[in-house]
């Protein structure tokens, strides 16, 4: 048998040890085809392990930011969250009042008649007519009562002038945008080609001397001016050509017709209609108003 081996030719034991020599390989841990294994084996768990990272860091700040916005919306309006833009405008924008509460702003695109040559209800020489649109626009609205339990948060002080119980309690006050209307209508009223009109009619504010009237007026004027600084519009006239046929050449003129963000005014208005204080023809006056309280402030002159 040995001699069998012996003589077998020396290339067949060759390729015989090598095949061994290969089959022993892939049993051996150390491998080059283990190790190959391994490395994939690791890389997959990091690869793993790094998207499980994102993931979770993902959420967190997902959960951060959600959180900030949240801290933010029940700071801005005071404990109460808010999910419509339009609603958290008004909010962010306006002091409370129970117009706040009670009327959508439903903000809608406007555009303005800017017309500067011709002429609309409000434009119109002094007469019925005009006074007629100006009177529609609420401008001689008598006093909203604003109930004791939301002065504070209107901005009302508890010694400032109340409503006797016997007439339902609360504070008498105005919804300012009708006023600042108010004072835009005495202007009018005011502007030299229409005051003697006014002045021999002898209502409204031109029942007292034309000292008062001025002081009125300039308040109104100064009121006006305040309201336009505080909320300056900030929106761009451009400008349009324009030529008349008898110029050989157009001329720029500025563009008044432009678009803006309103509020609805008319809301506004029936809100201030339906929540007036009855006519002083139906009370007893000497018992409407409350009497100041011991302590209660009262001013020296008209402030």
């Amino acid at each position: 048998m040995f001699d069998i081996l012996r003589n077998r030719p020396r290339h067949e034991r060759l390729l015989q040890r090598d095949s061994e020599s290969h089959d022993d390989d892939t049993l051996l841990p150390g491998s080059s085809s283990s190790t190959s294994l391994t490395l994939k084996s690791q890389a997959n768990e990091r690869l793993s392990r790094d998207v499980q990272v994102a993931v979770r860091t993902l959420i967190a700040c997902t959960i951060v930011y959600v959180g900030a916005a949240m801290w933010i919306a029940f700071t801005v309006n005071g404990s109460n969250l808010i999910t419509d833009p339009d609603d958290f405008c008004i909010h962010h924008v306006s002091r409370y009042s129970p117009v706040v509460r009670d009327v959508q702003p439903n903000w809608h695109t406007q555009l303005f008649n800017g017309s500067f040559v011709h002429q609309n209800a409000f434009r119109q020489p002094a007469g019925p007519e005009v006074d007629a649109a100006w009177d529609a626009l609420g401008v001689n609205y008598r006093s909203v009562v604003i109930a004791e339990d939301e002065a504070k948060r209107t901005g009302l002080r508890h010694d400032q002038v109340k409503v006797s119980q016997e007439y339902g309690g609360g504070f008498p006050a105005n919804v300012e945008g009708l006023h600042h209307l108010h004072c835009l209508n005495l202007l009018r009223k005011t502007l030299h080609w229409n005051f003697d009109y006014y002045k021999s009619q002898k209502k409204g504010p031109f029942i007292n001397s034309e000292y008062i009237v001025r002081l009125h007026t300039t308040h109104c004027l100064d009121i006006l001016r305040q309201v336009l600084q505080c909320n300056p519009d900030v929106g761009v006239l451009g400008q349009v050509w324009w030529q008349a046929d008898t110029e050989p050449n157009p001329t720029p003129f500025v563009d008044f017709n432009t678009k803006h963000r309103c509020r609805d005014f008319a809301a506004v208005r029936e809100w201030a209609e339906a929540h007036q204080l009855p006519p002083e023809t139906e009370v007893n006056m000497s018992r409407f108003y409350e009497m100041p309280k011991p302590g209660d402030f009262i001013f020296p002159e008209i402030p």
